[in-house]
């Protein structure tokens, strides 16, 4: 669907270059992936960490490390700390998911503290840093954040060359077409500030059937906006 909807973008902008042009269907599929961060186990979230038996493996490992490091000190041989630095790389290596974006939240952050970048680093800075922390479907799938993106990503790229407007519309626009997906579905989007106000049109299950054709037919159906664009 955000590979869909930036093509729809495209085709109703025709006089972009080829180059600002491709930018912005690839930034729509990405940001039609960057919601579900927040998922543990999601699409994008699998890209960042190891898979669930390496992790598992890496987990033991890790205990395994501390507690021979423990014995080694009992026992008073030698250099019992390469253990537990051992142990200690081992979990974090099965947390690399957490490590990586809290590392990059905390690094944005920084940032805009020490050179007064734009807000919208602040705000990106903050999503990374509480991402692993906060439940799927929550305060990363709500309007509101999105609206808030969508206005820093906006202030941000009106004063760049088209390449950074090409981006910056194109992410919008896949992650827009994320929870407009997610809202079909039975666990739906919730707003933030009004709790109770929720939209699950109940329409499809995820991985069902009904989903893989949906997204044949959206694959399809852009490249065909693809080929009415360029020729």
């Amino acid at each position: 669907m955000a590979i869909l909807a930036g093509s729809t973008v495209l085709y109703f902008t025709p006089a972009l270059p080829i180059v600002p042009a491709a930018s912005l269907i690839a930034a729509a599929g990405i940001g039609g992936l960057l919601p579900d961060l927040d998922h543990k186990t999601s699409t994008v979230s699998n890209k960042l960490q190891f898979s669930t038996n390496t992790r598992k493996k890496l987990k033991g490992l890790s205990v395994l490390s501390l507690g021979m490091g423990i014995l080694w000190f009992v026992l008073q041989q030698p250099m019992p700390w390469l253990w537990a630095a051992a142990g200690l790389i081992f979990a974090l290596a099965s947390r690399l998911r957490m490590l990586l974006l809290s590392g990059l939240g905390l690094l944005l952050l920084a940032g805009y503290e020490l050179y007064s970048l734009h807000w919208l680093t602040l705000l990106a800075g903050v999503a990374l840093l509480v991402m692993p922390f906060v439940k799927h479907r929550g305060i990363i799938h709500s309007p509101e954040f999105a609206g808030a993106l969508s206005l820093g990503v906006v202030s941000f790229t009106s004063t760049q060359p088209v390449l950074f407007q090409a981006l910056g519309f194109g992410l919008m626009t896949g992650w827009w077409s994320h929870l407009v997906g997610d809202a079909v579905t039975v666990e739906g989007i919730r707003s933030v500030l009004l709790p109770r106000l929720k939209v699950a049109l109940n329409l499809l299950r995820n991985g069902g059937a009904a989903e893989r054709w949906i997204a044949r037919s959206c694959w399809l159906c852009s490249i065909a906006l693809w080929l009415m664009t360029f020729y």
